[in-house]
């Protein structure tokens, strides 16, 4: 019986693990059989070409990505079919599967001879490049929690190419084998492709699998890239698999992670939310964590505009409980609640709940001296607000996991608010990821009976994506029902139908809490006003949706009575609540975009909370900027994706 945990370490220059906001493409449906009937068969081509690198002695050691050579049938049906089930096809990937069709087409690649330099060019002046000269791909993947019945893991695909490509694509796929990997069943899978960009990474793929000694997770992903200029492509395809004992092997599991996670795992995009000021009180609800106020009667206020005195993760069969009675109310757990160090609970202070524990794992004889922790909250989106930077990478927030007293010999638990210090610097749905260090020091016996041996040993867990919730109305602000009458914002429930631009929505979620940043408040030329946070939707004449934060005098936004041009924009403190909603059922929306989801505020046409996240990110993907770094050849299939992933994008 095998016993491995394969650990792919990527080369030093692609080790930063940045992406853009991920949406792939809607998924296909592919018959999960083929797909777990072609990783099979890679599988197995991947442990041959592995023993032919070891007995060859050319194991690079950067990911053991295996070259995929598309003249080969089952090289061919696996790249094909992992591409249907990420809802790529000819028609709208022209140029994709036009290239893909070349490579089919040419004649198998030579065997490169032991010692042969690397880069071989084709025929055609094309680059071989699979032997990983020109890019990383690689598999994070890490054991987030377990018990003695299950084990909890999440893991991405990720690929980065010196100098960029064209075209990138990269996936993971989860499935559950035997031993022999000779059954495999499909658990779950990811997509990411992106233009003129360098590197790529999908969403988290989390699963959670029973332990078992016969049975063992395995992890694969297929990664893509094309260069026009240089004339380079690379097809590479790894994989990572992990046993599922009921007793975790030493080494794995040693950092258990218990908060922050995604709780309210059937969440769209899949992030561990925060809303530190204000969250979903009714309807559609999407908040793992909550700021709360402990009333004297026991029970919690969520979302409050002042007065909280912590942070509470949902409470979700109380949710389920609610939503079986009627409309679903965000509760906290009073099991998961946490009271910062500093009180009051400030929003303006950068903090994330965090409980699990430390176990190190050395060897009998060694004495552990001491344990301690660095976390550092890095971006993964553009933009926000943050001293440290805005760029994707930059390390906005240094902090320490809140150890608490250990109760059992050789565990370190840790239980409070992780405190970055103030700046609450993400903009509204803006991913970031925690990268948690933890290092174990202590002394070992010399076996020549010297003196003991000092040791010191790092652990490393990245739990992603984290981001808030932000983007509301001034409490006061007054909103146009279907019936024509005005009424204010704290007034309107879930179930009431608001005006919009083409039809009546319903209101399927109200949003609730405080606002520590400034508002932005817009005069337009005849006296109407409008006070709305910096990153809520506006509806202009000339650009479309924007945020608020963009608007200048003299823009002309839509109103109720038609176009009007804005004679002030001010930043104006504000101390009070704030409310938005979520717009429209399925049946209400069906056929319509993101931009449908608008709604009268103070005659001002703006957009609901749904709309606001589109909003957020399609900024982040700036249609024109990479046209201007995309070679023509990829223009059409750019475009076509812009238009699947998203609809309300500015072109």
């Amino acid at each position: 019986m095998r016993s491995r945990f394969l650990t792919l370490m990527m080369l030093a220059a692609l080790s930063a693990a940045c992406s853009q906001q991920r949406q792939p493409p809607a998924t296909q449906e592919v018959d999960k059989q083929v797909l777990a009937e072609d990783s099979r068969e890679m599988a197995r081509r991947y442990a041959q070409w592995q023993a032919s690198l070891r007995a060859q002695a050319l194991k690079s050691g950067d990911n053991e990505k295996m070259p995929l050579d598309l003249s080969d049938e089952v090289h061919y049906r696996f790249v094909m079919n992992r591409l249907k089930a990420s809802g790529l096809t000819a028609l709208n990937a022209p140029r994709l599967f036009l290239r893909l069709d070349e490579l089919h087409r040419r004649l198998p690649l030579p065997e490169r001879p032991m010692g042969a330099p690397a880069g071989v060019l084709r025929a055609t002046g094309a680059s071989a490049s699979g032997d990983g000269s020109w890019c990383g791909h690689m598999i994070p993947l890490g054991l987030i929690s377990s018990d003695a019945l299950r084990a909890r893991f999440s893991g991405t695909g990720l690929t980065s190419c010196f100098g960029g490509s064209d075209y990138g694509y990269v996936d993971l796929s989860a499935f559950l084998t035997d031993d022999d990997h000779a059954s495999f069943e499909l658990l779950a899978n990811e997509s990411y492709e992106e233009y003129a960009g360098k590197v790529l990474e999908t969403a988290p793929v989390s699963v959670s699998v029973s332990r078992q000694y016969d049975r063992e997770l395995l992890v694969d992903s297929l990664a893509m890239a094309f260069n026009e200029m240089t004339g380079e492509e690379q097809l590479t395809y790894t994989s990572v698999s992990t046993t599922l004992h009921p007793v975790p092997a030493a080494g794995e599991g040693d950092l258990v992670i218990e908060h922050p996670r995604d709780i309210l795992e059937d969440s769209p995009d899949k992030a561990i939310r925060l809303c530190l000021e204000r969250g979903a009180t009714g309807g559609y609800l999407d908040c793992d964590y909550g700021l709360v106020r402990a009333e004297p009667d026991g029970t919690w206020t969520p979302f409050p505009a002042s007065g909280a005195t912590g942070i509470a993760a949902v409470d979700v069969a109380a949710l389920e409980a609610s939503t079986s009675s009627g409309t679903p109310v965000w509760t906290p757990d009073p099991g998961a609640y946490w009271e910062p160090a500093v009180k009051p609970v400030d929003p303006t202070r950068f903090q994330i709940p965090a409980r699990g524990k430390f176990v190190p794992h050395v060897l009998e004889e060694c004495t552990v001296t001491k344990v301690t922790s660095k976390v550092a909250a890095i971006l993964m989106d553009a933009g926000g607000w943050c001293e440290a930077g805005t760029a994707p990478d930059t390390v906005v927030g240094k902090g320490q996991l809140p150890w608490t007293t250990p109760t059992k010999p050789g565990e370190y638990p840790f239980n409070g608010i992780l405190d970055f210090g103030t700046g609450n610097c993400l903009t509204h749905a803006q991913n970031a990821r925690l990268e948690i260090w933890v290092y174990t020091e202590g002394t070992c016996p010399d076996p020549y009976g010297g003196e003991p041996e000092p040791f010191r040993c790092p652990s490393r867990k990245v739990v992603k994506p984290v981001d808030y919730k932000r983007g509301c109305l001034a409490e006061g602000t007054r909103v146009t029902r279907a019936d024509g009458k005005n009424v204010p914002v704290q007034q309107v429930k879930v179930g009431e139908k608001l005006l919009t631009r083409g039809q009546a929505l319903t209101v399927t979620s109200v949003t609730r809490g405080g606002e520590s940043n400034p508002l932005v408040k817009l005069r337009d030329e005849q006296g109407g006003e409008v006070r709305v946070t910096e990153t809520h939707p506006m509806v202009t004449l000339a650009r479309g949706v924007v945020q608020a934060g963009e608007l200048k005098v003299g823009d002309a936004v839509l109103t109720r009575t038609g176009a009007r041009k804005l004679v002030a924009v001010e930043r104006v403190p504000y101390g009070g609540l704030v409310y938005n909603f979520a717009l429209g059922t399925p049946e209400e929306l069906a056929g319509q975009g993101p931009e449908a989801r608008t709604l009268y505020a103070d005659g001002f046409l703006v957009g609901d909370s749904k709309l606001q996240e589109e909003l957020e990110k399609a900024r982040l993907v700036d249609s024109r900027a990479v046209l201007a770094r995309l070679h023509g050849a990829w223009h059409q299939d750019f475009q076509l994706s812009q238009a699947r992933r998203h609809p309300s994008a500015r072109r």
